[in-house]
């Protein structure tokens, strides 16, 4: 297989893997100082429980719609300049979101920062494909890892700046103009560079891989890799949300230990995706998809049967930890699928990465409706159970996404 490019590209990207790195972090640490401060923001606009909730799913919406027209910008000013503006921007709506002192306010800040942020989404991991294409590496798992990281960091920060009673919109506004800076110096930095031009055009394939780009192929992954994306979600989202009420109201745990929860998630999601590069260079993305959804899968039908059997509350807790290890690798590689789609069909990076982003979107949007009801009529043991069909569809999804 013989990939061309247009000339220029490779003298350009020796550095470029920073502009996407400081995305991931920028987006992680200001998603993360605000998650912090939500108690703090609802209370200011005296919102109830529900009201609250409908701003969040405000956001949500925004984040949708913003990664459906991420790919739009991209083609108006390319990855790399669409990646630092809307990063500016949803730091900037951060500091709005902070400062809101009405709930109308708060959720018309929350659906233009869920924009930002559903566009941040779509075109820094458009950017990362497009470097990771000419530098002819990988790099998303590193960079999910980098966003993990970064949110670890700064919900550590935030809860530092709680307990020290920092005013909401002066600990978010300080993120802000941290990532502001830091982004500001990465464009400053293009500066004595060959200017950025128009998008790079996608590389085309000659050779005997030609027949993938058949229609009859595009039209078979598309759904399969829709699939995985919604599948992913409905382990990703109940892990992060519900396992905490899952140990407290589940296994009776102390409110200390189900909080352990969603850390323990979060720790397994980071620590597979830090490995994640090294391991897709060894032994191929589609062995990595078949270990890591076969992972999930054994960590949530074990987390299924120790609550059903009445197990201490360690073994849900060791359970949980596992199945954020599978977890993790599963959007870096369906975004990783979207760059082959990229290359094989001629697609632009952003509209690829643009199917990913909403329709993770559109699982972790129906994820709660779907886990709120059922747990109510059959009790907690259906977190683990949807979990378990959700690791089950991407078992059979993920690794035909990306091989």
């Amino acid at each position: 297989m013989t990939v061309d490019v247009a000339d220029g590209l490779h003298g350009r990207t020796s550095g470029e893997w920073r502009v996407p790195a400081v995305a991931f972090a920028v987006n992680g640490a200001l998603y993360g100082s605000l998650l912090t401060r939500y108690p703090e923001i609802a209370d200011r606009v005296s919102a109830s429980e529900t009201q609250f909730g409908v701003v969040l799913f405000a956001a949500a919406i925004g984040g949708l719609l913003g990664s459906l027209v991420a790919p739009l910008l991209a083609r108006a000013v390319g990855e790399r300049s669409a990646t630092l503006l809307a990063g500016a921007g949803y730091a900037l709506l951060a500091v709005g979101v902070a400062w809101a002192p009405q709930l109308i306010l708060l959720g018309g800040s929350l659906l233009l920062l869920g924009i930002l942020d559903g566009a941040h989404d779509v075109v820094m991991n458009a950017f990362a494909v497009r470097v990771q294409q000419q530098r002819a590496t990988t790099l998303l798992g590193r960079m999910h890892a980098t966003w993990s990281l970064s949110l670890a960091g700064a919900g550590v920060l935030g809860t530092i700046a709680a307990g020290l009673r920092v005013p909401v919109a002066l600990h978010v506004g300080i993120a802000a103009a941290v990532a502001l800076i830091v982004q500001l110096a990465i464009a400053l930095g293009r500066k004595g560079m060959v200017a950025e031009g128009p998008p790079a055009p996608a590389p085309t394939v000659d050779g005997p891989e030609r027949p993938a780009r058949s229609g009859g192929r595009l039209l078979y992954v598309l759904p399969v890799l829709g699939l995985a994306a919604v599948a992913a979600s409905y382990v990703e989202s109940p892990g992060q949300e519900w396992t905490g009420l899952l140990l407290s109201r589940g296994f009776d745990a102390t409110p200390q230990v189900a909080a352990v929860a969603p850390v323990l998630f979060g720790a397994g999601l980071l620590a597979s995706r830090l490995l994640l590069d090294a391991a897709a260079s060894r032994v191929g993305q589609a062995r990595v998809a078949a270990v890591s959804a076969a992972t999930m899968m054994a960590a949530v039908v074990a987390g299924l049967l120790c609550t059903l059997a009445g197990a201490p509350v360690w073994w849900a807790l060791a359970a949980v930890a596992v199945a954020g290890f599978g977890a993790g690798p599963a959007f870096p590689l369906l975004f990783g699928a979207a760059d082959q789609l990229s290359v094989r069909h001629g697609i632009p990076p952003a509209r690829t990465a643009s199917m990913v982003s909403a329709l993770s979107r559109v699982g972790a949007i129906s994820a709660p409706i779907v886990v709120g009801p059922l747990t109510d009529a059959f009790g907690m043991v259906m977190v683990f159970a949807i979990m378990a069909v959700g690791a089950a569809l991407v078992l059979g999804a993920l690794p035909r996404a990306v091989r």
